[in-house]
């Protein structure tokens, strides 16, 4: 009976092992991405995408690699960051496309200037009006230099009301074909709940494992 308790223990502590080596493998990438969420209005359309567009509403999520590192030390320049991005722009589905993208943070010096981030990158979509869409980019400018401490990627939305000017744009091919907006929310998206319960049920199992053991350590009486 000893021995069964035992080889059952020792199964569980290496089912523990085996998905902490997991957890390790998969955690720290996975743990680097932020996805944002984001909606607006559109203001403008311009060039051939007229009036086919019109006005209307824009929502979308972005999704990018926190621990870029920048493209040299002491710039807030991080190219190739942009992991994921989909928008719905008043019903048309556009999405991320290898090509250009990242996020440029820009902090204010001590004599004064404005603080800013910008994040861009090319998309894919259908063609409206025989062009098609190129790039994706949204700009939050704060002319009072206040609202940034540093140069590092946010991990958490940066309140929209501490920007003067917010502004989203998707551009398409050609000169002067764009869609021209505002952002009226930006959120941050939770972890996807298959993740939490991954590690929920490998601390029930860490847990199982240390019961087992305490109670192999006790005297059994006969």
């Amino acid at each position: 009976m000893q021995m069964k308790k035992q080889s059952s223990m020792k199964g569980l502590f290496l089912s523990a092992i085996a998905l902490c080596s997991l957890l390790t493998v998969a955690g720290p990438s996975e743990a680097s991405l932020v996805t944002f969420s984001f909606d607006g209005s559109i203001s403008e359309v311009n060039g051939a995408l007229f009036p086919t567009l019109g006005t209307g509403s824009m929502a979308g999520t972005v999704t990018f690699n926190s621990a870029t590192a920048p493209v040299a030390p002491g710039t807030g320049i991080y190219l190739n960051s942009i992991a994921a991005l989909n928008l719905n722009v008043n019903g048309r589905s556009f999405s991320y496309a290898p090509g250009a993208n990242g996020i440029v943070v820009l902090n204010s010096p001590p004599m004064g200037g404005s603080d800013s981030v910008t994040a861009f990158s090319s998309v894919t979509g259908m063609a409206i009006n025989g062009v098609i869409p190129t790039s994706f980019q949204i700009s939050l400018i704060d002319p009072s230099g206040g609202v940034f401490s540093d140069l590092s990627l946010a991990t958490t939305p940066p309140s929209l009301n501490s920007f003067a000017r917010n502004q989203w744009r998707l551009n398409f091919g050609g000169v002067g074909n764009s869609v021209v907006g505002s952002l009226a929310h930006l959120t941050a998206v939770p972890l996807p709940a298959a993740v939490i319960l991954f590690g929920a049920g490998l601390i029930s199992l860490v847990g199982l494992g240390a019961g087992g053991l305490r109670n192999l350590r006790r005297p059994h009486q006969a």
